[in-house]
């Protein structure tokens, strides 16, 4: 279930992790690039999203996603071992709409400005990436964040959420609504980096939703069937926004899926400016 916007001052959000590419994969199974590409593409055009971000990103992927957004979409963010080496966690930003202040990117970790650092007890390098933008469409400023926490260290996952909400607040001021969205690799409403983000003043999209559309799956499917009332660990948060509708959605045209995850969409109402 793809969801549109009420009207033009809306927001349409989407998070995808698009799953990195395995060389050694074939055609026909359920992880080869080669066929998931296209679904990913026609998710993609068919969001139409405002907010897109990616993650698991690898660089022979990137030609997919400029593909599909780079005629109308700013792409923010690098790889996590610095230019094109490792995974990419990706903002695309709608350049009709947005005009970008400020941007960067940095490292889960004790040591955020510091390329390639590993926080904690992560198995990898982790990154998050940031924008503030002038939304001409709302006539308002806001900051967009798109991460990918790490799949094995608690800890990890949760000083990570506490460095990214600091940062956050720290870029938006008091002011200025916030829409962070990715892959957390930990259960909604039962997790700490949840209940962290929670505390400071974030609000899950899905909970705060007047409507949510479709079937509410799990957003991790492993190319199998979604499984409703599963859990969630791709997120869209807010703070300082009305929410308007949710959905998650796996994407998948002749038994083909765009990935592993299913893709979250949020439809959030930024207030103008006084």
């Amino acid at each position: 279930m793809l969801l549109a916007s009420p009207h033009a001052a809306a927001l349409s959000v989407l998070t995808q992790n698009i799953r990195m590419q395995h060389p050694q994969t074939a055609p026909g199974q359920a992880d080869h690039w080669g066929d998931r590409a296209p679904v990913l593409r026609d998710l993609l055009r068919r969001a139409d999203a405002d907010v897109v971000g990616t993650q698991e990103v690898t660089w022979p992927q990137l030609p997919v996603l400029e593909e599909a957004l780079g005629s109308t979409h700013l792409r923010l963010g690098f790889g996590r071992e610095g230019g094109a080496r490792g995974e990419h966690c990706l903002l695309h930003l709608r350049r009709d709409r947005f005009e970008v202040q400020d941007w960067d990117q940095f490292w889960l970790s004790p040591t955020p400005a510091t390329i390639g650092s590993v926080g904690w007890d992560a198995h990898i390098t982790r990154v998050a990436v940031w924008a503030r933008v002038r939304d001409h469409a709302a006539d308002a400023e806001l900051v967009l964040a798109v991460t990918h926490l790490d799949h094995a260290g608690e800890l990890a996952r949760a000083e990570s959420a506490g460095l990214i909400a600091n940062k956050l607040r720290e870029v938006a001021g008091d002011a200025a609504p916030i829409v962070l969205i990715g892959d957390f690799n930990a259960p909604a409403g039962d997790s700490v980096p949840w209940r962290r983000l929670r505390d400071a003043g974030f609000v899950d999209t899905h909970d705060a939703a007047e409507h949510i559309a479709g079937e509410d799956i799990g957003t991790y499917t492993d190319y199998g069937p979604a499984v409703p009332g599963g859990q969630r660990i791709d997120w869209i948060m807010a703070r300082g926004l009305g929410v308007h509708a949710y959905a998650a959605h796996d994407h998948v045209i002749d038994g083909v899926h765009a990935s592993d995850h299913a893709g979250v969409q949020a439809i959030v109402e930024v207030a103008p400016s006084a």
